[in-house]
């Protein structure tokens, strides 16, 4: 319950104003960023920033890239995030939410590797320098949340 609470609270905080990003949320680009402190798995990561009108990040470029990485390094400093894409769908195809493939990657050395044949998810993680590495779907994570700015 402590959770849920602290969700309503936040979205009840997180009022938009014409042309900003909404509390907790970091401005880059044309998109807003939430990183999370709270953690889930895949699925509830998605639910979470679908609660707070957002989706799992789409990095679509090396600038993008780079500012998550830095935000990680720098502020966020969780173990792992989840960003939104994966090869549910079909083994080896990644695409983001829905169905767009990954024109822009940052795997880390020797991903994505499918280890076990159970890694269809995509997390950025410290150990390589928040680069992308492919996990199990169940592994609870923190998450980064986007919206347009």
């Amino acid at each position: 319950m402590g959770t849920f609470v602290c969700l309503m609270l936040l979205v009840t905080c997180c009022t938009l104003a014409e042309g900003a990003c909404p509390v907790g949320f970091h401005h880059h680009g044309e998109s807003c960023y939430w990183f999370s402190r709270v953690k889930g798995n895949f699925a509830e990561a998605g639910s979470i920033c679908r609660f707070l009108g957002s989706h799992l990040v789409v990095i679509t470029s090396a600038p993008e890239d780079a500012f998550i990485r830095g935000y990680a390094t720098q502020t966020g400093k969780a173990f792992a995030y989840y960003i939104g894409g994966s090869d549910l769908g079909l083994e080896g195809r990644y695409v983001w939410d829905g169905d767009q493939l990954l024109t822009y990657t940052n795997w880390s050395p020797g991903n994505p590797s499918n280890y076990f044949n159970v890694e269809h998810c995509l997390q950025i993680w410290q150990v390589n320098g928040y680069q992308w590495n492919d996990v199990d779907c169940k592994l609870v994570n923190n998450f980064i949340c986007e919206r347009p700015y």
